[in-house]
């Protein structure tokens, strides 16, 4: 996208932050930002619910009542049944520091109208800021499902390691557990995502309510599933007495959509709603950053340097509106 902000020396916004010539910071930073933080697959799709605008951390309350109703009398009788409860959401601040140097751009096309003398040329800059946030999104799928420096908590793991430590202080770690005996498989995709489904039925059945609950995975497990249906045999889309249903992208089981979050790690699946899973960061606030610097202003080198700054985090809404599903539990 091109930067339709026009920047200007000593420029003061209504934000309260000074812009230096190189600068983008608070409103200007937000093509730059956004395109790094909601582009990630499972954030660009819908996938989760996302909440922009924070500073340092959210609490984020959820309000449950179980059988309200009581016999009738002339006083009040409180049920006992109706409680709050919250969970926090704490960003971790990030930064990108790259660089490229102007001499193995400027033969180039990508160096056409830059001046050996002269500033960048606005779309070079452009270019520049556009590819690296692009990097930045693909690094962030990953990091919002695993975990690991310097994200912090994923929904999968903390550590950004498949194993039953990280999941147990992951995001999810208060989800019902499934176990898959064996990696994933197209032969044995079919049982294992109905063990997912059953243990959802049997002990969590409020949650085939909810909007848009469904089955997360990544597209390799994707893979498997549709070569099962394939398998199968398929007519018109429905494979024939399994109530799976064969749509493009659209696909379901039982009904219940299916989202492929390619940062997911193999050999799991997760049944939940998008709305439970929360991903938060300090996009739309004055606290985000982008800067170009022309270091071959300063130093003698023939470099430019990108540096961006923003805060991102995950967690769920209620801690144990899910399953989890996948071999770390064996």
């Amino acid at each position: 996208m091109k930067n339709k902000f026009k920047l200007s020396k000593n420029q003061r916004y209504d934000f309260d932050i000074t812009i230096a010539g190189d600068t983008y910071a608070g409103e200007q930073a937000l093509p730059y930002v956004r395109a790094a933080l909601r582009s990630p697959d499972t954030i660009a799709k819908g996938y989760v619910r996302q909440i922009e605008g924070l500073n340092k951390s959210a609490v984020i309350s959820e309000i449950s009542s179980s059988n309200p109703i009581v016999a009738a009398s002339c006083g009040f009788t409180s049920g006992a049944n109706t409680s709050t409860s919250e969970q926090v959401l704490t960003l971790t601040d990030m930064k990108v520091n790259e660089e490229i140097c102007r001499g193995t751009v400027f033969p180039t096309w990508f160096g056409q109208g830059m001046d050996r003398n002269g500033n960048l040329p606005q779309a070079f800059g452009d270019f520049l800021l556009e590819t690296v946030a692009a990097k930045a999104a693909a690094q962030l799928e990953i990091a919002i499902w695993q975990g690991a420096s310097p994200f912090g908590t994923g929904f999968l793991s903390d550590d950004g390691t498949q194993d039953e430590t990280g999941a147990d202080a992951s995001a999810l770690k208060d989800f019902s557990e499934v176990d898959f005996a064996d990696a994933l498989a197209a032969s044995d995709i079919l049982t294992d995502m109905a063990s997912v489904y059953n243990t959802v039925a049997s002990d969590l059945s409020g949650l085939l309510t909810k909007p848009g609950a469904g089955f997360y995975m990544n597209n390799k497990t994707y893979g498997f599933y549709i070569q099962a249906l394939a398998a199968a045999g398929s007519n018109q889309g429905q494979v024939s007495g399994a109530g799976f249903n064969l749509n493009g992208d659209n696909m379901t089981y039982f009904g219940y959509p299916i989202y492929r979050a390619p940062g997911m790690f193999n050999d799991t699946i997760v049944f939940t709603y998008p709305e439970n899973l929360v991903v938060g960061s300090n996009s739309n606030s004055g606290f985000q950053e982008v800067r170009l610097i022309p270091k071959y202003e300063y130093d003698g080198s023939d470099n430019v340097a990108i540096v961006m700054q923003f805060a991102m985090g995950v967690q769920t809404a209620v801690a144990t509106d899910g399953v989890y599903g996948s071999t770390v539990w064996s």
